[in-house]
């Protein structure tokens, strides 16, 4: 249950607290609206003949509701082209910055396993979803015919339902999904033989994905409109893909940083040497100083991890130098 107003909103236009030209107005409009929809012969009046019903219960006033649609409060919970993340600033500044949690279940979250290279310079991968389709038999709606779908009685149709109160700061109200229909708007009394009434049919299918270079272990990539759809409600989920990277013997990363081991013996610390040294792109020469100890690292720059925002700067891969001295030295 969600409470669509809050303090701050309602303050914002309140009267005594707000003297800027049309809060007054504004504030009427919005407290005429939910008290339409708090009121149930009210709501009725609106839901069978529209403004005109009102007016005529009134007497040709419409208690300064003009300005807001009650209708739209439901279809941002219920669905509607803006649903919950804008699209209601017109109901004098309320802003229901909630996601729907009916769309929020047709996510679909699948693990993706990639090499420690792969991580570092991205690429292509073709993956298998598993998935959910809308049903061929019903079409979706989960109903052996169209004869088995009935309206709920319990909301009316709109899928939920909302209670109001008033309060010193004006109309506090709340919307819950309707308990009876499951937010659906109607009741199938005899179900699909092959969905079972969900209007889903489970599936797989096939679709590339593009690796940005730079990943780390653990993160999520979202891919909008890849999830399970609802035909119905109009409306789709996405896919959260989980990446897990593989270690790599030898190197390891701190952000997009690069590290290794490497030992060197106690002549060529004293005179300075070039060794072959394993990157992500190979073998490469590293120049190791003269005079270098043990601890201390030399870098190759540039040889690291890209940054995941903006590819073209890149992290170096450290080489911790590690000095061998023998026990014992041979004297001639």
């Amino acid at each position: 249950m969600y409470r669509c107003t809050s303090s701050k909103q309602l303050i914002q236009y309140h009267p005594d607290l707000n003297k800027g030209p049309g809060a007054e107005e504004k504030f009427k409009e919005i407290s005429a609206a939910y008290e339409i929809l708090s009121d149930d012969e009210k709501r009725s009046l609106y839901d069978r003949f529209g403004e005109a019903g009102l007016q005529a219960e009134n007497g040709g006033s419409s208690s300064g509701a003009q300005g807001v649609d009650p209708s739209e409060v439901f279809s941002a919970f219920f669905g509607g082209s803006d649903g919950l993340f804008g699209g209601m600033d017109d109901l004098g500044g309320i802003n229901f910055n909630l996601r729907n949690k009916q769309n929020q279940a047709l996510d679909i979250r699948q693990d993706l396993y990639m090499s420690f290279e792969e991580s570092i310079f991205g690429g292509r991968r073709e993956i298998e979803v598993p998935c959910s389709e809308t049903c061929d038999k019903c079409d979706g709606t989960g109903a052996k015919s169209n004869s088995s779908i009935q309206s709920c009685s319990q909301c009316g149709g709109r899928g939920g339902v909302m209670k109001s109160q008033e309060t010193p700061f004006g109309i506090m109200s709340q919307v819950s999904t309707c308990f009876k229909c499951g937010g659906d708007g109607k009741i199938i009394t005899d179900h699909c033989r092959r969905c079972g009434g969900s209007g889903q049919v489970r599936s797989k299918r096939n679709m590339k994905v593009v690796i940005p270079p730079g990943v780390s272990d653990g993160a999520t990539m979202k891919i909008p409109g890849e999830g399970n759809a609802n035909k119905n409600r109009g409306v789709v989920g996405d896919l959260y893909l989980v990446l897990h990277v593989d270690e790599k013997h030898g190197i390891w990363r701190e952000g997009l940083q690069l590290y290794s081991k490497i030992n060197i013996d106690y002549t060529q610390a004293i005179l300075g040497t070039v060794v072959k040294v394993e990157t992500v792109e190979g073998l490469k020469d590293l120049q190791i100083p003269s005079g270098i100890q043990p601890g201390e690292k030399v870098k190759i720059p540039r040889m690291g991890v890209p940054n995941i925002n903006k590819p073209s700067q890149r992290g170096d891969h450290h080489f911790i130098v590690n000095v061998l001295i023998p026990k014992t030295v041979r004297t001639r």
